[in-house]
This record gives C-alpha cells, sequence and structure tokens, in this order.
C-alpha cells in the first residue's frame, strides 16, 4: 500500500466526516473500515437521530452544534438529500432534575429560541403525552431529526469526491509507529490487504476505540442498547411529525426516554441507560421481552397511546465514558495520532463539526472549536472512573 499524508481507522459518522474535512483541505486520506457503512454492527444506525441545541449536558457544546447544523445543510446541498428535518423538541422533567434544568441554562446563555411549559401546558400542547404536575417542560423550536444512513453516505461521498481513497470491508490488525523513538514518525497501519504508512492517524472506531489504543487502558466501557418502533393506538395522525415534536423524558437520575415522531416507519423509541456492558464483536443482538417490557412501562406513563404494535426492534452499541463527555483529544504521548470518540450515546449530531476538529488538530495540533470538555487527560492516569455515566442520547 502506498504512504498517505493522514489515515482513519473507523468511517462510520466521525471517520467518515473526518475523511471529508481532511481530504477537502488538500490531504492525501486512506480511511479503513472492517465494514461497510452504513451498517447496523456499530453505533450509527437506526434510521434517524435526534439533533438538539439547548443542550442540557453542558453549555459549551452549544456552538460545536450550531456548526454542525451549518454542515449538515451544506451537505445536504452538496448532495441532494434531506438529512435534517426539523420537528422540535420537548424535555421533560423534574424541576430539580438534570434535562430541563440543564437545557435551559444552554439556552439562555446562548439566547436559543425556547419555551418553558408547565406539566398542564405540556398536556394542552401534546395531548398524547401524560406529565404529572411535579413535572416541567422546555420545547425547543430548532430540533429535529437526522437520517443516520443519508448524513454517512453524504460524508463518505464528499470524501471520495475530494479524493480520500475508502476501503471497506478492511479489518485493522494493528497500527505502530514507524520509530519508536520518534514520536512524531510515521504510522504503520497493518490491514487484511496489506500495510499503509500515514503522517497522521485518526482513531475514530466507535466501540472498538479502546482495543486500538490498549495500552493507555482507557476506561471506556460498552452498552447494549435497544430501540423501538411501533404502531401507535389510536389515530396515528396524532404521532406525525408536525403533531409531535422528538422528546426526552427524564425517568429518574441519569435516566431517561427518548422518542421521535412518526416519520413514515413507526414512533421510534429507546431507554438510554447504558447498564448492559458488552464486548462489542460479540455480543447478543436478539432482542429480549425484557427489553420490550422496559420500554412499555416507561412508555405507559409518559405516552401510552404510543405503546401500540411493535413494528421493528434492533440494538445498537453505546461507547460510554465515565462523565459521558465525548473523547476528541491528541494522543498523549504521539500528537500525531487523534482519537476521536465522541460517544456516550449522543455524539452523531455532531459528526460533521467533530470531523472538522479533527481536520484542526491533525493538521494544527489545536481546533477552533472548545474541547477543553473532550482531553484525554480525565481518562488516563487514574483520571476516571470505571463506573459509565449517563446523558440524554440520540
Amino acid at each position: 500500500m502506498a504512504h498517505y499524508d493522514a489515515a482513519v481507522i473507523g468511517l462510520g459518522a466521525m471517520g467518515s466526516a473526518a475523511a471529508w474535512m481532511l481530504a477537502r483541505r488538500g490531504l492525501s486520506v486512506v480511511g479503513f473500515d472492517q465494514f461497510r457503512p452504513p451498517h447496523n454492527l456499530g453505533s450509527s444506525h437506526g434510521d434517524t437521530r435526534v439533533i438538539r441545541e439547548a443542550y442540557y449536558e453542558d453549555p459549551s457544546y452549544v456552538p460545536l452544534v450550531q456548526r454542525a447544523y451549518e454542515l449538515w445543510h451544506e451537505l445536504g446541498a452538496a448532495t441532494g438529500g434531506e438529512l435534517l428535518r426539523t420537528t422540535g423538541a420537548l424535555m421533560v422533567s423534574a424541576e430539580d432534575g438534570l434535562l430541563v434544568p440543564g437545557a435551559l441554562a444552554s439556552a439562555r446563555e446562548h439566547g436559543i429560541p425556547h419555551e418553558p411549559l408547565s406539566a398542564a401546558e405540556i398536556r394542552r400542547r401534546f395531548p398524547v403525552t401524560t406529565p404529572h404536575d411535579g413535572l416541567v417542560g422546555l420545547l425547543e423550536h430548532r430540533a429535529g431529526a437526522l437520517d443516520v444512513d443519508g448524513c454517512i453516505l453524504a460524508q463518505l461521498e464528499l470524501a471520495a469526491r475530494e479524493g480520500a481513497e475508502l476501503r471497506f470491508d478492511t479489518p485493522i490488525g494493528r497500527w505502530t509507529p514507524t520509530d519508536l523513538d520518534d514520536v512524531e514518525s510515521p504510522i504503520a497501519i497493518e490491514t487484511s490487504e496489506g500495510t499503509a504508512t500515514a503522517d497522521r492517524l485518526i482513531l475514530s472506531a466507535g466501540a472498538w476505540t479502546a482495543s486500538l489504543l490498549g495500552k493507555l487502558k482507557l476506561p471506556l466501557l460498552v452498552s447494549r442498547q435497544v430501540m423501538f418502533w411501533l404502531r401507535p393506538k389510536g389515530d396515528a395522525g396524532r404521532f406525525a411529525a408536525g403533531n409531535l415534536p422528538v422528546w426526552m423524558w427524564e425517568r429518574g437520575r441519569q435516566d431517561f426516554g427518548y422518542g421521535l415522531p412518526d416519520l413514515g416507519n413507526g414512533v421510534k423509541v429507546g431507554h438510554h441507560f447504558p447498564d448492559e456492558l458488552v464486548e462489542p464483536s460479540n455480543y447478543d443482538r436478539t432482542v429480549r421481552p425484557s427489553d420490550e417490557a422496559t420500554i412499555r412501562s416507561w412508555l405507559e406513563a409518559t405516552l401510552p397511546d404510543v405503546s401500540g404494535e411493535i413494528l421493528r426492534a434492533e440494538t445498537c452499541l453505546y461507547t460510554n465514558t465515565p462523565d459521558a463527555h465525548f473523547l476528541l483529544d491528541l494522543h498523549p504521548k504521539r500528537p500525531n495520532i487523534v482519537a476521536a470518540c465522541p460517544c456516550s450515546g449522543h455524539g452523531f449530531k455532531f459528526a460533521p463539526a467533530i470531523g472538522e476538529a479533527i481536520a484542526d488538530l491533525a493538521i494544527e495540533r489545536r481546533s477552533r472549536h472548545d474541547l477543553h470538555l473532550f482531553g484525554f487527560e480525565r481518562l488516563v492516569d487514574g483520571g476516571g472512573s470505571a463506573e459509565a455515566a449517563s446523558a440524554a442520547g440520540n
């Protein structure tokens, strides 16, 4: 194989964005994926992902997601697809919960249009919901749903247009520096097709990231998640986009349910609580009766008429950091390597902006974006707990 300016391992949401952004800056780029994206074997699948702006997790995420909005629209225009559909987002929690107070803080700090709602106002505006009087809501108007497969294919298409070589169905054996004594020496990447070398290496392999960075012993925990698509009871029009926004509902501390209106394939719902740890290459992808029982129990207390016939169900993977913030940083020992695992169940919406940040780090060793939450330091040398935290996902 040839020598490249940059190599990307993993071509899902983040890797495809990185390949695009690096190639459009004029670098020679090769990208590898053990599968053929888009696929349903990792984290980036399931028809849709939520994009939201009033980010409860931390206000510093907001400029990054605002940049992602711009780039998703640019991608759609360049590839002729509708990648982002605006639906609005309803967030519901207790007044002293994490979700609504955190989203409200971000909305106020960044001037994001929003409406605070009482439980009575939520029931009046969205009569399919049943919040009790101890709950409050926030309605964000610019939120919506991203087309998962369309987004990944668009990024791959533009990467290829810019000259990136994309090698699918190509597992990686290992990567090694060509000179162990030179921390900036090119990297050799062993693949099933031979060995390539690159001046820069991007590790964006999702649930397989920890194994690619094994010597650092990162506390990344992979968990199994289940998504359901249901045919609601009664008049289906009540659950269509335009009548119902995407929603997130805090069930308890660090325990969330989420859903998307019917965009043509049923109402999508999920339980964001990464509590079942798995090995990504060998885990139970069947949907169990207990998975269905969990989601129906939550729906009966929140949107009971959604709990109709199950049309489809799928498993996917979260890769969780201890604090539920992303990993996006230069390798602590080799500054020509960028690790990009923007995960913990809420990274997809940021993909093109994160691709931009990866290109910044790889080329300039710094980024135009605020990445202070995402560094290696908190995760290595005792910097993080091995217990997975949770953030509202999708």
